[in-house]
Order: structure tokens, then sequence, then C-alpha cells
């Protein structure tokens, strides 16, 4: 009789226990929903930095290959001394997001420790927990946030290669006024600078972020 009540217990516990989407945590949105969470995208500034490495600690058999390598090879393996602000032409995550968003399975992140491509094995699908619609319409939820790109810099030179990107996504219950930080996405991206598969790569990490359950 004892291991049936225990059983039940456990039951219990693991029924409280339900998998809900981060982003609608401190909202006063059911979680989870019953319906499709209505959005909009107001704003994703990124902003990208370069770590400045002092390449005489890093391995002299680079300097065979050609100057982009050499800088690649030695920002990997360099020590940072500081780290400055690098020009680049994504400025703004938010079109790169709502194509994102305007499918009915989206795109996450399955690992995101080291990403090179977005293949199978960094990539997954999910379906699409949320509806785009207009400012000033009746949405539920204002999303907002920001987004950085680190790379590094050798002799003067940027490396060609990303070194990781981090985006913070931000949320404003639209009901209530009040607005909650979510927890920041690092992801170990390693792909050409200024790239469009970079700018998809930062998008997706801002929807794995806006799709991410816990159990809370």
């Amino acid at each position: 009789m004892k291991k049936i009540y225990l059983v039940l217990a456990l039951l219990g516990g693991l029924s409280a226990c339900t998998l809900k989407y981060e982003v609608l945590k401190e909202t006063s949105l059911t979680n989870p929903p019953p319906g499709p969470i209505k959005i909009y995208i107001r704003e994703f500034p990124v902003e990208s930095k370069a770590n400045v490495v002092d390449p005489r600690v890093a391995n002299s058999a680079a300097a065979s290959q050609g100057q982009q390598a050499v800088t690649n090879s030695l920002a990997s393996e360099g020590s940072k001394l500081v780290q400055i602000s690098r020009p680049s032409r994504i400025e703004d995550l938010s079109g790169a997001v709502l194509r994102e968003l305007r499918k009915d399975k989206v795109r996450i992140f399955s690992q995101a420790d080291r990403v090179k491509t977005l293949d199978e094995d960094s990539v997954r699908q999910v379906d699409n927990p949320f509806e785009l619609v207009s400012e000033g319409t009746e949405a539920d939820l204002e999303i907002s946030g920001s987004a950085l790109i680190t790379s590094q810099r050798v002799r003067k030179v940027f490396s060609q290669l990303t070194q990781g990107v981090q985006v913070e996504v931000e949320v404003k219950d639209l009901k209530t006024g009040n607005t909650s930080k979510k927890s920041p996405i690092n992801a170990g991206v390693i792909m050409t600078f200024n790239s469009r598969e970079l700018e998809e790569a930062l998008a997706i990490a801002v929807v794995t972020s806006l799709t991410q359950k816990l159990l809370f």
C-alpha cells in the first residue's frame, strides 16, 4: 500500500512540473499557452566587438599559410589584450527574426557549443508557437532585445571568422506593462564575419531563446 501511495505522489509531482516557455515567465499569459502567442518585434540592435590578440603566444606553424589563415590561426591561439568595436553590416536583426518566425516550423539550435554551419547537427525544427501581428493591434507581447558578435584582431587585421555570438531577449507584457529580460543565449558560432549565414545564425539564436522551455 505504501508503494502505491509513493507512486501516486511521484505522478502528482511530475504532473505539477510541466515544461513551460521561459518567454512567458513573469507575464500574465497562461503557460503553456492554449493557442498561438500574439507578438510583434520592436527592435534588435546588433553590436560587434573584436578581441585584440597578442600573437606572440600563438603557434608559429601558421606562418606558412596565407595572411587571413595566419590571422585566424593566431586569433584562435593568442592571448586577449583588450576588446574594441568592429564595424559590421549587420546592425539590426528585426528583419531576419521576422523571416524565421513567419514559418510554421521554426529553426532552433540543438547544440550551441560550436556551430560552423546551419546543418542537421546544429539545428532542428520545432512548431512555431507565435503569431506575428502589427504594432498597435491586439498583441500579447512586445519582443525586443540585443545581440553581440565577437571576433578577433591580430596585428591590426580582423579575423575573417567570428568567435561567438550572444543574444538577449526582452519581453513586455502589453496587458500589464511589465518588462522582463530572459537568460542570454551564448553560442559558439564560428562563421564568416558579415555573412548571410551569420545573420541567420543570430536570428536562430533569438528564436531559440523565444521557444526555450523550462521546468518551473
